[in-house]
């Protein structure tokens, strides 16, 4: 099994986001970390110096990107096209270093699952009250709504993982083609930065289970 991280240098909303400092390190070295608790075959794609000094000072190996590959508008199945190209595997993990409280646990039973299924994703299980862009309810009644604990149990991708085979990806050039299983994570678990509230939400998260070991015990 490998586990490929793409990484990017350029990021619009935050500059420099995957070497932002986060609680005194920097975000991709999160991912990092826990990956190396699956494997030590965790790769880091990306077209930045910067970031692949950090990512192999924090133990990864590195792939180098070509800048056509790391544009805004580049998608991530084509840098696992090129990570495929450069290395041999027959299954593989796509982590995100914008997940920094990922477990590694998590993974790995991503990598058992992928013994019944053909691709696994992480996800978040959600009861909620969904209404469409026109509102009108979607998975309810409006004079009739059940208790969120009596409803059918709905399922979001966290975004992040994706694990999958190979010769599955190739199929479709798909991360979660065929049979899909699921890894549920907790919400604490599935925080993910896209913008500056996001971060800074994070930190204070992030410290505060650090500080009270007994929530992460529970997680």
């Amino acid at each position: 099994m490998k586990i490929i991280i793409p990484a990017r240098g350029g990021s619009k909303r935050i500059p420099n986001k995957n070497l932002i400092d986060l609680n005194g390190k920097p975000l991709i070295s999160y991912a990092i970390e826990e990956c190396l608790s699956v494997t030590d075959e965790v790769y880091v794609s990306t077209d930045c110096s910067s970031i692949s000094k950090v990512s192999s000072d924090y133990g990864a190996k590195i792939i180098e990107r070509p800048k056509e590959l790391a544009t805004d508008t580049c998608r991530t199945e084509t840098t696992i096209e090129h990570f495929l190209k450069s290395v041999p595997t027959e299954e593989f993990a796509c982590v995100q270093a914008t997940t920094p409280t990922i477990k590694g646990d998590y993974i790995k039973r991503g990598f058992e699952l992928l013994k019944k299924f053909d691709s696994v994703i992480s996800v978040v299980e959600r009861a909620e009250y969904l209404w469409s862009n026109n509102a009108t309810p979607i998975n309810f009644e409006r004079d009739f709504r059940k208790r969120t604990q009596d409803m059918n149990k709905i399922y979001s991708e966290n975004g992040s993982f994706y694990i999958t085979t190979k010769k599955q990806f190739l199929k479709q050039n798909c991360l979660y083609d065929g049979e899909v299983g699921f890894v549920i994570m907790p919400q604490i678990m599935s925080l993910e930065i896209d913008s500056i509230e996001d971060l800074e939400l994070v930190r204070i998260i992030m410290k505060n289970l650090i500080d009270n070991s007994t929530i992460m015990d529970k997680i």
